[in-house]
């Protein structure tokens, strides 16, 4: 039951982002918050626990870091509203903070969770990959297909940042970025 409640709030996901980049059908822009609450349903039905005390505070407190990050580059990286409630073509892509670092850092944060919810919780390893899987076939999609037609400046931003894989050059640069933003705000 846990696995396709997975695989359906990863369907949702899809459809949000289809209904994005063609219809724009104001109904299905809940297809992204009823795929959160889904997948979230989905892994904590699939935690079997059983693990010893330590490994679960040690890995409870680092899921916690990785679910603080997804939850940052979901909503607050950038205007949420811009990228959820709008439905417009010409937003301007994020390029800065994590988004400096790869272009889809959520994948990197979700999967970590999900290692975490294994080594502390019990998750099926199966359900690591499977929701790893679906994550990077959800980018791909919206890296080839809705982002270059929705954000302006993508295809730029394509070229200089990595897709998934952070190089040594996105670290500097979301280092840079961090460090400008820490200077303009003091």
């Amino acid at each position: 039951m846990g696995h396709l409640l997975c695989v359906l709030a990863f369907a949702l996901f899809f459809l949000g982002d289809a209904n994005d980049w063609r219809w724009g059908k104001a109904a299905l822009r809940l297809c992204f918050p009823a795929g959160l609450a889904l997948l979230a349903a989905a892994l904590v039905l699939l935690c079997r626990g059983g693990r010893p005390l330590g490994a679960a505070v040690l890995c409870g407190l680092l899921g916690m870091l990785f679910l603080a990050l997804l939850i940052h580059a979901l909503f607050f990286a950038f205007p949420a509203e811009e990228a959820y409630a709008r439905q417009d073509a010409g937003r301007p892509a994020c390029t800065r903070g994590v988004y400096a670092l790869c272009r889809h850092p959520g994948v990197l944060w979700l999967a970590g969770l999900c290692l975490c919810l294994l080594g502390g919780f019990g998750l099926p390893f199966f359900t690591v990959i499977l929701v790893t899987a679906l994550n990077v076939g959800l980018v791909a999609f919206e890296d080839c297909r809705v982002f270059p037609a929705k954000l302006a400046g993508y295809d730029a931003y394509r070229k200089r940042t990595p897709f998934l894989i952070p190089t040594a050059e996105s670290i500097r640069a979301m280092g840079q970025d961090l460090r400008e933003r820490t200077q303009h705000r003091g």
